[in-house]
């Protein structure tokens, strides 16, 4: 049984996400795409299980896998088995590319085993209501964005050698509060996880949309303003208590991120921020 909804795209191309096809395949046939999409595509096993091949890679989609494919990615999927029963959606957008990648989407991305329950629920209130295009493409726009933050979580908290995204950047997150005073590295921070430094970069700014150390260096600067505004302690002997040897360098990384030095912060109370 195939059932599909195709709405009849106008408006709603001015929409930063519109639905361009959404549907249920019981059962799933072999799919070759030679050219790949020209939408974006999420697709779950709702029952059995298939295969994905992209790029000289095969992955396996067993039940509550969750599958994105972005625009123009040659693949082809098919059964495993004879019961495979695949749920998806494809969605497009005017400069959703950059969004996307922003988001950490980029090439093809697979959660085995995953817990796509709300994926799911929004999933059915997409398909609920795409039919009737005419009144639900804003909805269905905002919920389209509200599938890609979900499916981002998804992704998110993929297993990669026993550890997962989110507790990889939650436990460094954790490290760099406690230890803020000191100079921290990006090895230093990646030999905490017991992952490549860049695996780790890459998970952070996918959880974060920044890189470690920009993060590193945004929490000082954040704490260097409440320092500045509530005690009277040379700008020299603070960029000491967070970890900077070098006054000047301190002042210089306070100025990229505030447009003004950390005297003047201090002169002008933080108003002219």
């Amino acid at each position: 049984m195939h059932s599909a909804v195709y709405p009849v795209l106008a408006g709603e191309t001015r929409l930063p996400f519109y639905l361009s096809g959404i549907g249920r395949t019981e059962p799933e046939f072999r799919v070759k795409r030679e050219k790949g999409l020209t939408s974006h595509q999420f697709l779950f096993t709702a029952n059995g299980s298939g295969v994905l091949e992209v790029r000289e890679k095969r992955y396996i989609l067993e039940k509550n896998s969750l599958l994105y494919l972005p625009p123009a990615l040659p693949h082809e999927y098919y059964p495993e088995h004879d019961d495979w029963t695949t749920c998806w959606m494809v969605f497009r957008g005017d400069k959703l590319a950059d969004i996307m990648r922003s988001m950490g989407f980029e090439g093809e991305m697979v959660a085995a085993g995953a817990d796509i329950s709300a994926f799911q629920k929004i999933f059915e209130r997409i398909l609920s209501l795409a039919p009737d295009n005419l009144h639900n493409s804003e909805k269905c726009s905002l919920l389209i964005y509200n599938a890609v933050l979900t499916a981002k979580d998804i992704f998110d908290n993929r297993s990669t050698d026993g550890s997962t995204g989110s507790t990889i950047v939650d436990e460094a997150v954790r490290y760099i509060n406690e230890h803020l005073s000191s100079d921290i590295t990006l090895g230093e921070l990646a030999d905490l996880s017991g992952v490549s430094p860049q695996y780790f970069g890459r998970v952070f700014r996918q959880r974060l949309g920044m890189r470690p150390m920009e993060y590193v260096a945004r929490l000082k600067v954040s704490k260097a303003k409440t320092m500045l505004l509530e005690s009277d302690i040379p700008v020299a002997q603070l960029s000491q208590r967070l970890g900077y040897t070098s006054p000047t360098y301190f002042g210089v990384v306070f100025r990229k991120y505030e447009g003004i030095s950390p005297s003047e912060f201090r002169r002008n109370r933080g108003n002219i921020i």
